[in-house]
């Protein structure tokens, strides 16, 4: 009887150690912060809006920028994630709505609205996400936006017109407040950039006969 007690107490001993032992052999669950894309600051355009209604697609894009992870070009070709940083949405999404809210801030169209909405519209934007990502460079590191960006006629299927814009904006500090306010600013002037050339080829566009 007192053996067998024994051989209790062992096998409890056992467990016990080989349970301390798990908890410093699995790491410990990351600690994730959510951030969002500041919303845009833009003023409000003079004159009369352009009478078309647009409708803002989605941006296509890679697997890299499909997803919520930051991403950091820190040298070369090599890419990275910050650790313990997300967005709230994956990079195209975020970059639709901000592009969205800004040219409804600007008031240069009859209406706005994006393909998460199955309202039809006078003109379509698609575009492709090329970059969207800090890059560390000889002067220090920066935030990068690259679209190509084309204007379609819904009902041929033309491209009207067709861009590729490129805008960025230098970290104030590489903490990720810091990535967070520089992608803000680069999506901002991408904004206003995107919105005075829609506005020309469709203005342009309208009083063609």
């Amino acid at each position: 009887m007192k053996q067998a007690h024994r051989k209790l107490l062992t096998g409890i001993s056992l467990l016990s150690t080989l349970w301390l032992s798990a908890c410093t052999i699995f790491p410990e669950a990351e600690s994730l912060k959510i951030y969002q894309l500041p919303a845009p600051d833009m003023t409000v355009a003079s004159g009369d809006p352009v009478p078309f209604t647009l409708r803002i697609s989605t941006p296509r894009a890679g697997s890299v920028l499909s997803s919520p992870r930051m991403v950091v070009n820190p040298r070369g070709n090599e890419l990275q994630n910050y650790k313990g940083a997300r967005w709230t949405d994956p990079a195209p999404a975020l970059l639709r709505d901000h592009l969205a809210q800004a040219f409804e801030q600007r008031g240069a169209f009859t209406a706005v609205s994006t393909d998460e909405n199955a309202f039809s519209a006078d003109i379509h934007m698609s575009s492709d996400l090329r970059r969207f990502q800090v890059i560390y460079g000889d002067s220090g590191p920066y935030a990068l936006i690259e679209l190509n960006a084309r204007l379609i006629d819904p009902t041929s299927r033309n491209i009207i017109a067709g861009k590729t814009f490129i805008t960025q904006q230098p970290l104030a500090s590489e903490a990720v407040p810091g990535v967070v306010s520089a992608f803000k600013k680069a999506s901002d002037e991408l904004a206003a950039r995107l919105i005075d050339w829609t506005a020309s080829e469709l203005s342009g566009r309208a009083v063609s006969p």
